[in-house]
């Protein structure tokens, strides 16, 4: 009955984090309305439908997205931040001088490329059966900032706020708190399969399911939140900044190339980072009853 708990407990981070979303968009839609209809009242006095088009205008503009974006992020980051300190700190947080080992480190830089290259084809394969899908996403790409023109406020939200904030929420909470109902693997499922749900886009969510799997992976073989932040900033570091000077081409062979070579930067990748977690936990000649923290 207590695991039954512990398992259902697992959904309220996502719940959570999608009401202070909303919570966040309807205060700066609360506040926007106020400032301009108090501007239209005493400076420029026009009629309702005017304001209203205005503020439409407004609400669906770049910088009002970017904005609420960050200002989420932050808030998120605040009351995760604080749940995960209060209830998994003494399992989750550990001195960064002891966090990482170089081949765990090493491990991380190779996933970066391998995982984009996988999650690009996966967007590939999975727009072939269902255009409309891709076709969503871009505009959702468009509509957020996130296209070919980024801005220096997306750009702060999507490389460096949004991998703290969804790390606290899936790989730090969620995680951890479905460790407590169930083995590693389907708490793994668990967390990955709720971000692919939280990005609320198909093709966003299958391949935020692929990228869930290996962020909880290194999550829980490292020992520490930390590599999961890290794999996720150089992931999204990549697809906002390096994605612009990588080509991959078109021909026949370049296809079969470049998705072996994403294989094998993933799995080098894993088994660096394996082989890194365990030379990190491995105790000392002297002593051998030290136990690694946060390893399942």
């Amino acid at each position: 009955m207590r695991k039954t708990g512990h398992f259902f407990l697992a959904f309220v981070p996502l719940i959570l984090t999608i009401a202070i979303q909303n919570l966040v968009v309807f205060f700066g839609m609360g506040l926007s309305a106020l400032v301009e209809g108090t501007w239209y009242t005493f400076a420029a006095p026009t009629d309702f439908y005017e304001i209203m088009t205005d503020l439409t205008y407004f609400w669906i503009g770049n910088p009002f997205n970017t904005s609420i974006m960050i200002i989420y992020a932050v808030v998120n980051t605040a009351v995760f931040g604080l749940w995960y300190y209060m209830r998994y700190e003494g399992s989750g947080i550990s001195d960064l001088r002891r966090t990482f080992h170089p081949m765990t480190v090493l491990g991380i830089v190779l996933l970066m490329p391998g995982t984009q290259y996988l999650t690009s084809y996966l967007i590939s394969f999975v727009s072939m059966i269902f255009p409309h899908w891709l076709e969503q996403y871009v505009d959702l790409m468009e509509s957020a900032g996130m296209d070919t023109s980024m801005t220096i406020g997306m750009f702060c939200y999507s490389v460096l706020l949004a991998p703290i904030s969804e790390e606290l929420v899936f790989r730090g909470v969620t995680l951890r708190q479905a460790r407590r109902a169930l083995p590693f693997w389907a708490a793994n499922l668990l967390q990955a399969a709720l971000f692919g749900v939280f990005h609320m886009n198909i093709i966003q969510g299958i391949y935020a399911f692929f990228l869930g799997l290996i962020l909880g992976y290194v999550c829980q073989r490292g020992g520490s939140i930390c590599h999961a932040v890290l794999l996720h900033f150089l992931f999204n570091f990549w697809a906002a900044v390096i994605s612009e000077y990588v080509t991959m081409g078109d021909s026949v062979f370049a296809f079969f190339f470049w998705f072996f070579f994403g294989i094998a930067l993933t799995v080098c990748g894993l088994l660096l980072f394996r082989a890194g977690a365990i030379r990190k936990f491995a105790p000392p000649a002297s002593n051998g009853s030290d136990t690694p923290q946060g390893i399942g």
